[in-house]
């Protein structure tokens, strides 16, 4: 088990030349972690890179961006190499794949269902013979990109990994949501055939993705240390976060995350690589509320604390003062931010979360019942107290967060002599440097 080790003090700020680049490993997309990123490397003179996933034509072969796709991205330049991580859609020896094994399969009869396990192994190791060869192909148009004496960082963005199939979905919506009669276990879901496959799935997206790309730019980093050159690697985790309950920072997570068995595979690669010598952290940051994320029921819970945050340490701040104003247009008269906080601070302190679901030795815990009704429950009063329920707090805390996480990240790695492959940062260092800044 990773230590947890979440970041003190807000690093100093660091500038690069117009010969360092950061490339993104992994497509970008509207309000993601990455985007703040993004706009600190290229404000502080670094050069960008991007990729892009690919794209399939009705679960057809995967494809490059078409000139008319190119055309509608934002980001430029970009290696247009397909970087697809993971296998629901290769095909194994007799051209089916994962998700046509799932789509046979009806609601009902999920638990008992059995999978083809030869078939999908198959499967996986199709997926990972095309994902490292792609990211063969897109070091090889890279490498002329890069100028010598520069210092190159790897931005690992992928993860997910949910296997493309409506029973999927289906189940999913009933782990994470679900409630009462609609209730399903996430260990009963974990524990099944069609659990296995996402937790195999999971770790290919998530975690076997940043290890290829390690393995595989070993001959780049070669050559870059030739050069005198600099190549490293970032990657975004998630193993909880550090917010304010009752006026003290507290080490919280959101359950059932499925999805984490697989951070913690991406940390211990992260530390493997290290101590291999190559040069890569991983950064778990606090939850934000995204298209993506919006699956889980009550992620967003863990988000009005921040507010609380600046309250505290910064009540004077002119930033501060403005964004109170402007988060309490969002709420109806009668209801105040305290309001809100008082909801946080009963449900994180309460006896089910406080005793049964922050267990840090315990992470990544399954739901239960009980913790699935408070936390609808808390979610639903404070989504009650706004005036429109499509323009929420949570939307300008969560772009305050992965802007901060970005520029976080950068100056920590490039101004830290002494690093963790594995960091958190939480509440309070965003806290410092929102008010900072």
């Amino acid at each position: 088990m990773t230590n947890f080790n979440p970041i003190q003090n807000l690093p100093e700020n660091v500038t690069f030349n117009e010969n360092d680049t950061v490339v993104i490993f992994g497509e970008v997309f509207a309000r993601g972690y990455v985007n703040g990123l993004i706009e600190k490397a290229q404000s502080s003179g670094a050069k960008v890179i991007f990729s892009t996933m690919g794209r399939r034509d009705n679960k057809g072969p995967l494809r490059p961006l078409t000139h008319e796709e190119l055309a509608e991205k934002e980001h430029h330049p970009l290696i247009n190499v397909p970087l697809e991580a993971g296998f629901d859609l290769d095909p194994c020896s007799d051209g089916s794949t994962v998700c046509d094994q799932l789509d046979t399969i009806k609601l009902k009869d999920w638990q008992d269902a059995k999978l083809d396990w030869g078939k999908i192994e198959e499967c996986i190791a199709m997926g990972q013979e095309r994902f490292k060869a792609q990211i063969k192909d897109f070091f090889s148009q890279l490498a002329p990109l890069i100028h010598d004496s520069s210092s190159v960082t790897f931005v690992h963005t992928m993860a997910g990994g949910v296997p493309r199939s409506k029973i999927i979905m289906a189940l999913m919506n009933r782990v994470f949501k679900g409630h009462g009669e609609r209730f399903l276990s996430s260990k009963v879901f974990w524990d099944s055939e069609i659990g296995q496959l996402c937790a195999r799935s999971f770790e290919e997206v998530t975690a076997h993705s940043f290890q290829h790309l390690i393995t595989e730019s070993k001959n780049f980093r070669e050559n870059m240390s030739r050069t005198s050159s600099a190549c490293q690697f970032l990657a975004y985790g998630y193993h909880g976060n550090e917010l304010l309950i009752n006026n003290d920072y507290k080490w919280q997570s959101y359950a059932p995350y499925l999805q984490g068995f697989a951070k913690k595979s991406l940390e211990n690669y992260a530390s493997e690589a290290c101590n291999s010598g190559a040069n890569a952290v991983v950064f778990n940051v606090p939850e934000i509320l995204t298209n993506s994320s919006s699956i889980f029921l009550g992620i967003e819970i863990a988000l009005y604390p921040l507010m609380k945050s600046f309250l505290v340490k910064a009540p004077n701040n002119p930033k501060v003062i403005a964004l109170k104003k402007q988060c309490e247009t969002l709420l109806k008269p009668e209801y105040k931010l305290e309001d809100i906080f008082k909801l946080t601070d009963e449900y994180f302190s309460s006896s089910v979360i406080k005793n049964e679901w922050s267990l840090y030795d315990q992470w990544p815990q399954h739901n239960g019942p009980e913790q699935m009704s408070l936390m609808r429950k808390t979610s639903q009063s404070i989504l009650e107290m706004h005036k429109n329920d499509k323009q929420l707090l949570t939307a300008e805390l969560s772009e305050i967060i992965f802007q901060a996480s970005g520029e976080i990240m950068l100056n920590y790695f490039y101004g830290q002599k002494t690093k963790n492959p594995v960091c958190w940062i939480g509440h309070d260092l965003v806290t410092q440097w929102f008010i900072k800044g």
